[in-house]
């Protein structure tokens, strides 16, 4: 009886102690319970660099029909885990007319996700060219002319096989490699977008209103199908993790997980199956009246959706949108912003756009300056009357230009939909950097563009009754983590 309540704390100790390293620790890191049992003489953050890596990898590329731009950040991580495929003809015959992209989160390693990013749409190629009857015509294939069933079924095949030729040429190679990798990748031709997911990667489908109009299920242990194959398999999920250490339900590699010979691939505690969703290019009302398409669609690792929810990277993207049409600089301030707000994982982001997709304004741009303009100025004003500058903190700077300006309705309107304040930290980073260089105009007060307009009928004594509060505005707990420069501005100015 004794050793039964014994045993019964020390699972509950165990689960506790895994719940409070959890939040330095990566969704996809094996954790185990001997692990846990010596939490307090490890360090956690061993996973972790000092400071992140903000340096940005891009690309970007563009046909007649679609763009694409793709960001990709090591962030607070020690390793680059991350890959991705941006293919803009498929072949040069039949398929030529399909585009495919694919992001790829590695775990335990970077083999895994980049072999899928060289090799994945090749094995896709081959199966798909299973289901065109007549091998030897060329003439291009569309959607109208596939079987879906056939085709998901053709799509599945291509995982699996792609999934054991890498476990052959691992044994061979590599035996030693225990990496695997979430998947979400998507094809698309003239008439339908298909989505194809392994993990906890996601993809959504956003319209030129900003709905999302499809978003892929992530793959975790605790959902219910999953669970009951993990378990039909031998398994068992604890602390919502495949045997109490891979946080992912599905995932191509993980070879540890796939050991039973007696189960299909897609029956394993780990399945490489892709779940397969696909919708219209072509929204239209029952009467026939054309409202609302398809504007874009985003893919990304788990390091992005960790911190925003679909619609709020929807809006922020549309929003964007409207200020430039530079794709990239769009992936980069999403890159940011998910730092910002958090994030400790890799990210990558692909934001593949259609014609259809909104473009800039003259009045978008103009009140997106506006903003930047104030926050920079606000920025050098506080700053400016600090009596002591030498130990200012960046993050009580920041949270003291956030208060002052919230303060003003036309910096609210002007701020991003689905971004907020913290969308724009860059901009207060960047004004950072030029006090540090001592570039700043000294003396500049905050009154510009966006704020001025609310004034213009205020008296002189209104307008320094406001001065005087915002100087005694009192600072919000912040839960915004130091970026890379954060720390410049007291080193620098002592």
């Amino acid at each position: 009886m004794n050793e039964n309540i014994f045993d019964h704390c020390r699972r509950r100790l165990v689960r506790f102690a895994i719940s409070v390293v959890r939040g330095s620790i990566g969704h996809h890191d094996l954790l185990s319970s001997e692990t846990v049992l010596t939490t307090y003489n490890i360090k956690p953050m061993g996973q972790f660099l000092e400071k992140p890596k903000v340096e940005k990898h891009n690309d970007r590329g563009k046909n007649d029909d679609i763009r694409y731009a793709l960001g990709s950040m090591q962030g607070w991580r020690v390793d680059m885990e991350d890959a991705h495929a941006t293919i803009l003809k498929l072949d040069d015959n039949r398929w030529s007319h399909w585009s495919y992209f694919g992001v790829f989160d590695g775990h335990a390693g970077f083999r895994t996700a980049v072999k899928a990013a060289e090799k994945l749409h090749l094995r896709i190629l081959t199966s798909l060219n299973t289901l065109v009857p007549d091998q030897k015509s060329t003439s291009h294939i569309t959607s109208s002319q596939l079987d879906f069933h056939k085709f998901e079924m053709a799509i599945k095949d291509a995982y699996f096989k792609f999934d054991n030729e890498w476990r052959e040429e691992n044994r061979s190679t590599s035996s030693d490699d225990k990496s695997g990798s979430t998947a979400i990748s998507c094809l698309i031709d003239a008439e339908r977008i298909y989505f194809l997911n392994v993990g906890d990667s996601r993809g959504i489908l956003v319209s030129t209103e900003g709905r999302v109009l499809l978003a892929t299920k992530d793959h975790k242990p605790n959902d219910s199908a999953e669970r009951q194959r993990i378990q039909e398999a031998g398994g068992t999920v604890l602390i919502q993790r495949v045997n109490g250490s891979l946080a992912v339900s599905r995932a191509l590699g993980d070879y540890e997980y796939k050991n039973n010979s007696n189960r299909r691939p897609d029956q394993q505690l780990v399945s490489p199956e892709p779940e397969i969703t696909s919708h219209t290019r072509n929204l239209s009302t029952n009467a026939g009246k054309q409202e609302e398409q398809v504007a874009f669609i985003v893919l990304a690792c788990d390091g992005i959706w960790d911190v925003i929810t679909n619609e709020e990277l929807a809006a922020y993207i549309i929003g964007r949108m409207h200020v430039t049409d530079d794709l990239t600089e769009i992936c980069n301030s999403i890159l940011d912003m998910c730092l910002y707000k958090g994030s400790k994982d890799n990210m990558s982001v692909v934001i593949i756009a259609f014609k259809n997709a909104p473009t800039p304004t003259t009045e978008c741009k103009t009140r997106d300056d506006g903003l930047d303009s104030e926050i920079r100025k606000k920025t050098y004003e506080i700053f400016n009357r600090s009596g002591n500058k030498a130990g200012f903190d960046s993050n009580t700077l920041w949270q003291q230009v956030v208060t002052s300006l919230n303060e003003h309705p036309s910096i609210r309107e002007a701020l991003p939909p689905g971004g907020g304040f913290i969308s724009k930290r860059t901009v207060f980073e960047n004004a950072l950097d030029s006090i540090a260089k001592g570039n700043h105009p000294a003396g500049t007060t905050s009154s510009g563009a966006l704020i001025k307009n609310e004034h213009d009928d205020d008296d002189d004594d209104e307008k320094d009754e406001h001065n005087d509060q915002s100087k005694t505005s009192t600072n919000s707990s912040s839960t915004d983590i130091p970026s890379s420069k954060s720390n410049t501005l007291a080193a620098l100015i002592q």
